[in-house]
């Protein structure tokens, strides 16, 4: 039975009990009570960055921080805020369809945003300090 779930973490008692040829009430006790197994649904994460990345954001954020710190009047005057929302044409799979039997021990597993289809529409609206100033 572990055999079977190491090969297919998705997969469903009724098909364990299945090719078993067993109860799946007997399924469910021998995951729970004596492989000490349960389903977990995979966690969100926006996108998995490499260690170049997560260091140029350091980098980017210490460049800015010091401009910051040369002429904090004549920076803070200069930050426009921004924001963007994004509507996709795309269906992922539900937090159902990507839960997985792991040992209590096991680490949550992750799951990454796919890219989304080609149609969709982006709203970006941006403001700085001079357009708050002029209402």
């Amino acid at each position: 039975m572990e055999k079977l779930i190491r090969d297919d973490r998705r997969i469903k008692v009724l098909e364990i009990a299945r090719t078993m040829q067993i109860l799946c009430e007997s399924v469910k006790n021998i995951i729970h009570d004596r492989l000490k197994m349960s389903k977990l649904s995979a966690r969100w994460v926006l996108r998995k960055l490499t260690d170049h990345d997560r260091a140029r954001r350091v980098s980017t954020s210490q460049e800015i921080v010091d401009v910051f710190e040369s002429d904090p009047v004549k920076f803070v005057r200069q930050i426009i805020t921004g924001d963007e929302t994004r509507v996709h044409h795309w269906d992922p799979d539900s937090k159902v369809e990507s839960i997985q039997w792991r040992h209590a021990s096991s680490r949550t597993p992750w799951k990454f945003r796919t890219l989304p289809s080609a149609r969709k529409l982006m709203a970006t609206i941006f403001m700085g300090q001079e357009m708050i100033t002029a209402n």
